[in-house]
């Protein structure tokens, strides 16, 4: 068979059957949401049997599944268990990174889902809260009592409630016994009223009861009898997490009673639990406590022995813890300066909108002065123009009875009445003689050709003659009205 034909051979059968087999092998190792889903259901059992490893393990690699066929959701999804399973590791600060990462890139997805916006308010404050930014913990429990109203069920508001007001009494233990108790006789309010109240929040009211009778007052009676209702409760569950505290919770009650031997059995049923789930916080308070159990007992070589696991391991997480305050830090820096900018915004806007106001509010006020001022003027103008009005009415009247009488003083008193007119027609020829002005006078009085010869005592032609003369000494064109021309000076 020739080159050719093994050519054709391979392009007909072969590469379509690598496609195939390539096309299966990248589908398989990316993913799909089934199998997204999947894994984050098998994440989530790890997160509730306190099983952190496992936890982010399997998150991750739903995360890696998500990002791969770029799905939103899943992938916020996925980071959210990452950073739980982080926290119950006691690594805050990788935990934190995952949870800056949420509130970066997904606020409008954390916007509209509420259980989601709840669990990731809760697991920030837990992070604070171990950290020991008890004032930045108690903010972010308090904003979970806000979300509850938004709960869209009874059931679902009142697990909401219970768990805002059980982490709220956790950050005043050690601090105010009396908010501690307040919050969580608010829990047994719910619990007493609502039997619905969800696992964990029974087991965490229990526990927090006894953890407040124990540290408060030594009542070992009332923490005793509170430690018995938790491990109950934990009997019936395969969760560790909820034995291992109730385990420890009652080893230190035994110790406070002098029950040595006791405590040190239940101390080494919380060992067990707490290295099966990898939590460095309850070996580091177990190993304290098994050393004060033999150094009670005098055995001297044991308390050693458990002295020195405890400091290496507060060691080790004391490293971890100051990685994780400063990224705490870090992020109420961040959220103290977006608070900053947010209220610098708002002062700069609202100074702004205060000048607007004062602006308009000024040019009001200075359009009603001006109207008013401009009302003012008007009067005094009409009241002036009327007063010279009336005086020109009177003069007028004035020189009417002088011209008829061709009394000597006429043109006199027409110069004070006019004295403007007098001006201007000095100004078109200054050789006027006074009984030309007075001629003016009676045209700018208006009086006929046959009035003003009568008033002088001449002839009607006479009359005519001179306003002839007078329009050709002052330039009257002879197309122009000769009274009109005098009223308009």
């Amino acid at each position: 068979m020739g080159k050719k034909a093994w050519n054709i051979i391979l392009k007909i059968v072969f590469i379509p059957v690598f496609v195939v087999f390539l096309t299966s092998n990248i589908k398989a190792a990316s993913g799909n949401a089934k199998e997204v889903d999947s894994l984050l259901n098998l994440a989530k059992i790890a997160l509730d049997t306190q099983n952190p490893a496992q936890t982010i393990f399997l998150a991750k690699k739903a995360l890696l599944y998500s990002v791969n066929i770029e799905d939103k959701e899943r992938i916020a999804k996925s980071n959210l268990l990452i950073a739980f399973g982080l926290c119950n590791a006691g690594n805050y600060s990788e935990s934190f990174v995952y949870i800056n990462r949420l509130v970066k890139d997904y606020s409008d997805y954390i916007a509209e889902n509420l259980e989601f916006r709840f669990q990731l308010t809760n697991l920030t404050g837990r992070n604070y809260l171990a950290l020991g930014f008890r004032k930045q913990a108690i903010a972010e429990f308090k904003k979970e009592l806000t979300i509850a109203d938004l709960g869209r069920t009874q059931n679902e508001k009142l697990e909401i409630l219970s768990n805002a007001n059980i982490q709220l009494s956790a950050c005043y233990e050690n601090y105010k016994s009396d908010s501690v108790i307040y919050y969580l006789n608010k829990v047994k309010a719910i619990y007493k009223n609502y039997r619905g109240l969800g696992y964990m929040s029974k087991t965490i009211l229990h526990f927090n009861l006894a953890n407040y009778y124990f540290y408060n007052g030594k009542r070992l009676d009332s923490a005793s009898y509170y430690n018995e209702q938790l491990l109950k409760i934990v009997k019936t569950n395969p969760f560790d997490y909820f034995k291992c505290s109730g385990f420890r919770q009652k080893a230190e009650i035994l110790y406070s009673q002098k029950n040595y031997k006791e405590s040190l059995e239940y101390s080494f049923k919380v060992l067990a639990l707490a290295k099966k789930k990898s939590n460095i916080e309850d070996r580091i308070s177990i190993y304290k406590l098994l050393a004060d159990n033999y150094r009670a007992l005098k055995k001297n070589e044991d308390e050693l022995f458990y002295v020195n696991k405890y400091v290496s391991t507060k060691d080790s997480l004391t490293k971890a813890s100051a990685a994780g305050v400063q990224i705490s830090a870090d992020r109420i820096s961040d959220e103290i300066t977006i608070s900053k900018n947010k209220s610098l915004n708002r002062k700069l806007l609202l100074g702004v909108l205060i000048l607007a106001v004062i602006i308009v509010i000024a040019l009001i006020r200075i359009k009603r002065i001006n109207k008013g001022k401009n009302s003012i003027i008007d009067l005094k103008e009409t009241q002036i123009n009327k007063l010279q009005d009336t005086r020109l009415d009177k003069a007028r009247e004035e020189l009417i009875i002088l011209a008829k009488k061709d009394a000597p003083e006429f043109t006199m008193k027409f110069k004070e009445a006019y004295p403007e007119l007098n001006e201007k027609l000095l100004q078109i020829q200054p050789n006027l003689v006074n009984t030309e002005i007075a001629f003016c006078a009676y045209l700018k009085l208006n009086f006929t050709t046959k009035e003003i010869a009568t008033f002088i005592g001449v002839t009607p032609r006479a009359v005519q003659i001179r306003k002839n003369r007078l329009r050709k000494k002052l330039n009257i064109p002879s197309d122009e009205d000769i009274y009109l021309w005098m009223d308009g000076l």
